[in-house]
């Protein structure tokens, strides 16, 4: 992804814009930008837009920046009716780009940015928001002194609204990857209750169903696999350091019996507990330490004597 940043204190010049309409099949003519950006809001789509080699599908709305010096064309017809913003401006002299860089890596202060960052290509949430402005702007008088200031300062506004709208997507982001840390910490303690969606939304005061949607986004698997994938981890580590039966450490993993425990670990893991004891019986012989961080019972941590003391040097 490239981003362009500029100081937040510079003002944008605007040059021209306007609203695009077009039947199914239309296709964007070639067009080369002579030092000004083209900024392209997607009201209808898809559209189809190639800039140098790289192709875009712009969908209702997304955004594409277009930067200065670079060969823009459409691709291939419109499969339905079109309709798009366009505007062109002349940004600040202090303007970087950065190539092939997240948001989140960008030399810039998240919380308290001092330039607008400008994505290459992003979607916005509330598309009105900035219909308001861009109407506004382009129902400037450019002839008169007034409105030319006027329509610098709403090119400007425009991007700075659209940078604002990129950080609170990055903050909104953020805050949810907490808080789903913090429900996958309170959802391994509390392992041995095995927790529904509804006890875990309950815990973060999400409703269920935006839940499982929020921690599968976060995460890239459903709550309740979470909950599968640690009891599994415990099972595990209790084959492999305990002499416990097949039978107790599907009680010790929390599961509700020995069948769904023998079922599911092999859907999992491919091969039944037993084969898996076997299988890592010589290469755990000399490295007979559970993990801290699994949900062990205490009753079972006891009995094994060799976890380590983390705040002792061990005997030699």
């Amino acid at each position: 992804m490239e981003y362009y940043t500029f100081d937040i204190n510079n003002s944008v010049t605007f040059m021209v814009g306007g609203i695009f309409s077009a039947q199914k099949g239309w296709q964007h003519s070639a067009r080369y930008h002579h030092g000004d950006y083209e900024l392209i809001l997607c009201t209808k789509g898809p559209l189809y837009i190639k800039v140098q080699n790289t192709e875009y599908t712009l969908n209702t709305n997304d955004v594409l920046f277009v930067p200065p010096y670079q060969l823009m064309i459409g691709t291939k017809p419109s499969p339905a009716d079109i309709e798009f913003y366009w505007l062109h401006f002349i940004l600040p002299k202090n303007t970087t780009t950065f190539n092939n860089m997240t948001l989140e890596s960008l030399p810039v202060d998240t919380q308290q940015p001092n330039v607008c960052v400008i994505p290459q290509q992003f979607r916005l949430n509330n598309i009105d928001h900035f219909i308001v402005f861009i109407h506004q702007l382009l129902n400037s008088n450019l002839q008169n002194v007034y409105d030319r200031k006027t329509a610098n300062c709403l090119s400007t506004i425009i991007l700075t609204e659209i940078s604002k709208s990129i950080f609170n997507q990055l903050s909104e982001k953020t805050s949810n990857v907490e808080r789903i840390d913090r429900l996958k910490e309170w959802i391994r303690v509390n392992l041995y209750k095995s927790p529904t969606v509804l006890d875990m939304a309950e815990e973060i005061q999400l409703n269920p169903q935006y839940l499982s949607k929020l921690f599968k986004k976060v995460t890239g698997i459903p709550p309740k696999q979470y909950l599968l994938q640690l009891k599994i981890q415990t099972a595990q580590s209790l084959l492999i350091r305990t002499n416990l039966s097949i039978k107790e450490i599907a009680t010790n993993s929390y599961f509700e019996n020995e069948k769904l425990f023998m079922r599911q670990f092999k859907q999992v893991c491919g091969m039944t507990p037993s084969k898996y004891r076997a299988q890592f019986d010589e290469i755990y012989h000399n490295n007979q330490i559970i993990s801290p961080v699994l949900p062990i019972p205490e009753e079972i941590s006891r009995h094994l004597n060799d976890i380590p003391d983390f705040g002792k040097i061990p005997d030699n």
